[in-house]
């Protein structure tokens, strides 16, 4: 039997449904393989019925539910070609599925004189289903855009997305946009990072793309890097380590503090001075890059002290002293003359002393403080 072309659900957003649908279709492809036409061709009935009366409550005002859901499937067929919804000849494929649906019932098949399920009529009945999908989904597109999941299906597919990305965010409703930001890319970066560590065929720059893409849909609105901020903070106060993690070296930037409230805030930056203790043999700065103008008298010297520590060790200063004289210019005025004041007295101290090196280092992060930006 020659294998069908994919069916997507990716254009309906109500997870639940979708993941019901496609179990669905699986089990329908089951029965195919295994020869059961009848029962592939209830499925594929079943599935038409429910994703044409999806879509028409998608299309209808709130309230419209109830009625949509007592249509017979006949009069659901014709109300999405009569919106224009599904194609006059879909539209005639689909009357002739009414009789198939009836295969459940040997009463009506005997009545009704419903000819036996077989072979070719299973193929054709489910071979509908793809067609059906196809135009519903194009039809939604019309309508809505594009959709989280299918957004994240071209960043799958295509590793080139990318580039085209900004442009089609413009074919993407704020709701998805929202969707992708908190809920579709975040899942898909966890699960691909176990794809990652766990399968040599696995596409490696799959994940990069989804930070990428993260980052790029964030700035379309302060409203999303606002989002975006506040699910990090939500995850550091009630997600696990692993979970944190990811977030934080996926999608987190610590210029994103700027769309938090001050309380959020110092919940933030109070993790992230964490890390940069637990990194202290080896740490990452590219994390923490942009950190200091939200920094206050009660967080930064907390902040200091690993990076002061690295500059007395040879094979990590130059780390050290590069990421503190970007940062250490961008410090609150307020902060600037205490800051000065401690890198004076680190100077004297006996650690620094017996480093040359250190001391220049030291000099040049001084006159670095007043640097204006």
């Amino acid at each position: 039997m020659n294998k069908m072309p994919p069916v997507s659900f990716d254009y309906i957003t109500t997870q639940q449904y979708r993941q019901l649908l496609e179990r669905d279709l699986a089990e329908m492809h089951a029965c195919l393989r295994a020869d059961a036409w009848k029962a592939s061709m209830v499925l594929a009935g079943s599935l038409i019925e429910a994703v044409l009366v999806e879509h028409l409550e998608w299309l209808s005002p709130s309230g419209e539910e109830k009625r949509i859901r007592k249509l017979v499937l006949g009069d659901v067929i014709t109300e999405c070609a009569s919106k224009g919804e599904i194609t006059e000849t879909t539209a005639k494929l689909c009357s002739a599925v009414k009789d198939y649906r009836n295969l459940i019932h040997p009463g009506k098949v005997v009545r009704d004189s419903v000819a036996a399920p077989d072979q070719n009529n299973a193929i054709i009945v489910t071979a509908l289903v793809g067609r059906i999908v196809g135009e519903v989904a194009s039809a939604r597109r019309k309508h809505g855009g594009l959709t989280a999941e299918q957004l994240l299906s071209k960043l799958e597919k295509d590793n080139g997305a990318i580039a085209i990305f900004p442009h089609l965010l413009k074919d993407i409703t704020h709701k998805e946009k929202h969707r992708l930001v908190t809920e579709v890319l975040p899942v898909a970066y966890a699960k691909s990072k176990l794809f990652v560590d766990n399968d040599d065929f696995f596409d490696a720059s799959f994940p990069p793309r989804i930070c990428t893409a993260y980052r790029l849909t964030t700035k379309e609105s302060p409203e999303l890097s606002s989002e975006a901020a506040k699910q990090f903070h939500s995850l550091i106060i009630s997600g696990d380590a692993l979970e944190i993690a990811q977030h934080r070296e996926a999608f987190f930037n610590p210029e994103d503090l700027a769309h938090l409230t001050d309380a959020m805030r110092a919940v933030v930056i109070d993790h992230l001075i964490g890390i940069m203790v637990d990194q202290r043999s080896n740490i990452r700065y590219q994390e923490f890059t942009g950190i200091t103008p939200f920094l206050t008298s009660s967080s930064l010297f907390r902040f200091l002290y690993p990076i002061i520590h690295d500059l007395r060790v040879s094979d990590r200063m130059e780390r050290a002293k590069d990421f503190l004289s970007f940062e250490l210019p961008r410090l609150p005025a307020e902060l600037k003359p205490e800051v000065k004041e401690f890198l004076i007295e680190q100077k004297g101290s006996p650690q620094f002393r017996r480093s040359a090196n250190s001391i220049a280092y030291l000099d040049e992060l001084i006159e670095w403080i007043d640097f204006p930006f």
